[in-house]
């Protein structure tokens, strides 16, 4: 079971498969993909996680979701983390446990290891013997010293660019199967989907939040100057230009402070 920082205990909880925001949802056990029915046991747990991810209310809830996952069904994995690049290219790792942390900052600030190289080559990487894989001459020894002696690795996707990586690390040299490469990669797949679903309500809800302000500002301007509805848009717009400043924001000033744009 992998460690858990403190500050998390609540959000991610030690039983695998348990989620804080419904403790009663249980991903099927790992072993059940190594059964004789590998397919529809890794079917029937994959269209769990699907729904699970589609339900989540932000990008964060997703991504706690997926790492839960990764624990609950991919038997090699004690500590995973997720690492972005974000579009000024800084990173922004995200994991459960101060290991995983550790780990996927030091493969960033080394930019050396299968986080980068999976990320760039749009590829899963697996290494069985982390300490001695000669892909990675620093950042392998330094990892098997904080205790990861084998990691597998997954590509997000954002659209069709690959921008992200799951890193999943094992305990144990040769830590990961088949069976966990399969999971893994389905697991990938099914957070790429649910991160974009995620994005894209955001950016509709915040696309309506700005036109309804705009409206609402277009209608003070209205009754305040007794001007038509592209006057008043006019002046909206005249602002933002010499105030070098977004017309949502303006909008958004306007609706909370009656005094401006007199």
């Amino acid at each position: 079971m992998a460690e858990r920082a403190p500050d998390l205990d609540t959000r991610f909880p030690s039983r695998p498969g348990a989620f804080a925001e419904d403790p009663t949802f249980a991903y099927a056990p790992a072993n059940l993909v190594t059964g004789s029915d590998t397919a529809l046991d890794l079917a029937v747990a994959m269209g769990e996680l699907a729904h699970h991810l589609h339900s989540a209310a932000d990008a964060d809830q997703v991504v706690g979701r997926v790492l839960d996952a990764c624990i609950s069904l991919v038997d090699g994995c004690t500590h995973d983390g997720i690492t972005a690049r974000t579009p000024r290219g800084q990173v922004a790792p995200r994991a459960r446990c101060p290991l995983a942390r550790a780990l996927d900052t030091l493969q960033y600030d080394l930019d050396e290891g299968p986080g980068p190289q999976a990320i760039r080559e749009s590829r899963t990487i697996h290494a069985a013997e982390l300490a001695t894989d000669p892909r990675w001459p620093r950042f392998g020894p330094r990892a098997a010293d904080l205790g990861a002696l084998s990691v597998l690795t997954c590509r997000l996707f954002t659209g069709d660019r690959a921008t992200a990586a799951i890193n999943l690390y094992g305990t144990a040299p040769h830590a990961f199967t088949t069976n966990d490469e399969i999971a893994a990669a389905v697991i990938a797949a099914h957070a790429s989907v649910a991160i974009d679903s995620v994005r894209t309500r955001t950016q509709l809800a915040e696309a309506i939040r700005t036109r309804q302000l705009i409206g609402e500002a277009v209608g003070i301007l209205k009754e305040r100057h007794q001007v038509s509805s592209q006057q008043a848009f006019n002046r909206l717009r005249a602002a933002s230009q010499d105030l070098n400043v977004k017309l949502r924001v303006i909008a958004e000033h306007l609706t909370t402070d009656a005094t401006q744009l007199r």
